[in-house]
């Protein structure tokens, strides 16, 4: 498995797209993860929401709401993989997953550190972001 995992192709037109974050802040790929999910917001304003991980462990509303309404693609950072877990917990509808140690090692970038991902972190989190674009676009129909 390398890069996107995607779980759902079926077009959900017309519908947002969660995208839930890794909130590693210690960890270099946690940081990437949310400056991954920044670009996405970005590339995709109309198409997505973001949400963090931790207003799902505190089942703040709208946050857990949102997760059982619309489908998501996870962001994790680490092995722990904490945002699918919690995702999962949560009744998320996850249509694909981001986990980036494998994108770091398919694009054979590092990240410096948690505090300054420097250049290559900052790659990392673009191409990834734009793989998880064209998924959004896949989902709610702009592409076959």
């Amino acid at each position: 498995m390398q890069g996107l995992q995607e779980i759902s192709a079926q077009p959900i037109e017309g519908e947002k797209v969660l995208i839930i974050v890794c909130a590693g802040t210690d960890k270099a790929l946690g940081s990437v993860a949310r400056a991954c999910a920044f670009k996405v917001e970005k590339l995709r304003p109309n198409e997505t929401i973001l949400v963090s991980i931790p207003p799902l462990v505190a089942e703040v509303k709208p946050y857990s709401e949102l997760v059982k309404k619309y489908p998501s693609i996870i962001v994790d950072g680490c092995v722990e993989r904490c945002a699918t877990k919690i995702a999962i917990k949560n009744g998320a509808k996850m249509k694909g997953r981001i986990f980036l140690p494998q994108s770091a090692q398919k694009y054979n970038l590092k990240p410096n550190t948690a505090f300054d991902i420097g250049p290559e972190g900052e790659e990392l989190a673009e191409k990834t972001a734009l793989e998880i674009a064209v998924q959004i676009d896949k989902l709610v129909g702009k592409v076959n």
